[in-house]
């Protein structure tokens, strides 16, 4: 299943000016980084003045918090839920992430995960921008929680980190160009799911 595509420059007509910053910037922040990305690209791809960046987002840490929050609505609601939605069983759903995950490696568009990116920019502890980064993962892994309880795992917080981690190390190893490395880190949880009993037809 394809990721809805909020990636492309929002034309001057789309929608209210807040909502063109926010898309705006989420393309931007994708397909380059939060630090190199300045407000001046922002507001001239956006076609909007900086008077009404600054109007609707105080600082440029306000516009990236809302941009994580867009990046949840549209990749972890819009496209992740959804694609496992498809599977009948917990244990088909639980390596249906991995199997969601090699379709969106093999995306054109692909560039690693906007949270972890974000993380890894932010060192700050105390920074905003940290904490909704932090925030989206942390979800992420409820999700994952939520379908470990379903199954009846009895570890289920480790359990999720454990696939979670899984997770992070193949989007890293896509990056740098391991296309097939959902595919192996699905072997992996296999195993831990056949280890706690768990079914993985669908």
């Amino acid at each position: 299943m394809a990721i809805r595509n909020d990636t492309r420059k929002a034309p001057a007509g789309a929608g209210n000016a807040r909502e063109r910053l926010v898309r705006t910037a989420y393309a931007l922040f994708q397909r380059n980084s939060l630090n190199t990305v300045g407000v001046d690209r922002i507001v001239a791809d956006a076609d909007v003045a900086k008077t009404t960046l600054y109007r609707h987002f105080p600082s440029k840490d306000d516009l990236a918090v809302s941009v994580l929050g867009h990046h949840e609505d549209v990749w972890t609601r819009g496209w992740l839920e959804q694609a496992i939605e498809r599977h009948e069983t917990v244990g088909a759903r639980l390596l249906g992430l991995f199997d969601a995950f090699d379709d969106w490696f093999r995306r054109d568009d692909y560039e690693g995960c906007l949270f972890a990116r974000t993380l890894l920019e932010t060192r700050d502890p105390a920074s905003r921008v940290r904490a909704a980064a932090a925030a989206g993962l942390a979800n992420v892994r409820a999700l994952i929680r939520g379908l470990a309880e379903e199954a009846g795992v009895h570890d289920p917080d480790v359990f999720a980190l454990q696939i979670q981690m899984l997770l992070l190390g193949a989007t890293v190893a896509a990056v740098y160009g391991d296309l097939d490395a959902a595919h192996q880190a699905r072997e992996v949880a296999r195993l831990l799911l056949e280890r706690k009993g768990i079914p993985t037809e669908s």
